[in-house]
């Protein structure tokens, strides 16, 4: 019999979760979350029996959990995006995942358990205070506590005393960036929007627009491997893809428009990133540990590759991963893959965590809806 556990903590990230498999009876497209039930009976182990009264959990979603760049308003997606707009877009994605969203209510409701949401570059929307505001009065109820269900844009990521860094991992990347300072534009604009990274933007106007045709053209990892070898097995469609994205790179990014922001050096960061090989976020956390003395354990996700590393040093880097499916190009992990990844951090007697990375497998239903 397992012991009784004080305190947990539980990462996890990039869930996508965008309006729902059906709008209005008709499939959609551009959801990429199908692990609904997975993730309620994930959300009912770790507030019940050895994590039930007596167990403080708190539960951190790192990013890209709400997929606001994927959910359409009246058929389109908006990339001029107010608050109004954002607060839409979450209650769609709250109808179409009605069973998780009760789910989340439910586990905050319990004593000794708590949600800190930490915003990725999927779900930036959350700067807007009235979407933080909302998030928090439905997960939490209308007399929400900050120490019950928060959503975390004070900073680029979270820290913690006993050592722990828990970062989305879009600030890593120029294409991703945001600026935490000044989250949304105002200047001459008769109310806020949102400042969107070239990243996002891309997705919104290129990505989405595609995915119609190549439903498979977010999911395959590396890219740029990705993008080589479509140019052998699917040129037409790989020469329209790579004309669209420079157009539109060109187009918001040495044009002027009021509504974004484009500075030359965060396009030329930009540019120099991505005509070099990307190998993954390791290499940062392991600066983060090398430039922190006090940390020893990084925690990140946004790459969608899940990843565990014990330096010698005593130190750790975790990847959380994704619970979407995705396409490997890597040899170490060839093919179509999907593991519902997580780092759990437990605390020995004396308080001190160890950080580990976690697959969830749960009570499997006797089937389950295939996805391709």
């Amino acid at each position: 019999m397992h012991a009784v556990q004080k305190k947990l903590k539980i990462v996890t990230s990039d869930m996508h979760l965008s309006a729902g498999q059906f709008i209005d009876g008709v499939q959609n497209p551009h959801e990429d979350f199908f692990f609904d039930h997975e993730f309620i009976d994930f959300l009912h182990f770790f507030s019940n029996g050895m994590y039930g009264d007596g167990c403080e959990v708190e539960l951190v979603l790192n990013g890209d959990i709400l997929d606001f760049l994927n959910v359409p308003i009246q058929g389109d997606f908006p990339d001029v995006v107010t608050a109004s707009v954002a607060l839409e877009k979450m209650h769609a994605i709250f109808k179409g995942h009605a069973e998780v969203t009760k789910a989340l209510q439910e586990f905050v409701q319990k004593p000794g358990k708590s949600i800190v949401y930490n915003v990725g570059n999927h779900d930036l929307d959350m700067f807007f205070p009235e979407v933080r505001e909302e998030f928090c009065r439905v997960i939490g109820g209308a007399n929400w506590k900050r120490e019950k269900v928060w959503v975390h844009t004070e900073t680029e990521f979270l820290s913690y005393p006993e050592g722990i860094q828990i970062h989305h991992g879009n600030q890593f990347e120029a294409v991703h960036r945001t600026n935490y300072q000044q989250p949304l534009i105002t200047e001459n604009l008769p109310e806020p929007i949102l400042y969107l990274p070239w990243g996002s933007l891309y997705v919104i106007k290129i990505i989405n627009s595609l995915k119609l045709e190549r439903d498979y053209v977010d999911k395959v990892k590396p890219a740029k491997l990705f993008m080589a070898i479509s140019l052998i097995v699917d040129p037409l469609f790989t020469i329209r893809f790579i004309l669209l994205s420079a157009f539109y790179f060109i187009n918001t990014r040495f044009i002027y428009n009021p509504r974004r922001r484009a500075t030359l050096r965060n396009t030329i960061a930009i540019m120099k990133q991505e005509i070099t090989p990307f190998y993954g976020l390791e290499d940062d956390a392991r600066e983060i540990l090398d430039k922190s003395p006090d940390t020893h354990t990084v925690i990140i996700g946004h790459t969608h590759g899940s990843m565990q590393r014990y330096y010698q040093d005593g130190k750790t880097y975790i990847n959380t991963g994704t619970w979407t499916r995705m396409i490997s190009l890597d040899f170490r992990q060839l093919g179509q893959q999907t593991k519902l990844t997580f780092a759990m951090i437990q605390y020995d007697e004396q308080g001190k965590p160890r950080a580990s990375l976690r697959e969830w497998v749960g009570q499997h239903s006797p089937h389950k809806l295939v996805s391709f």
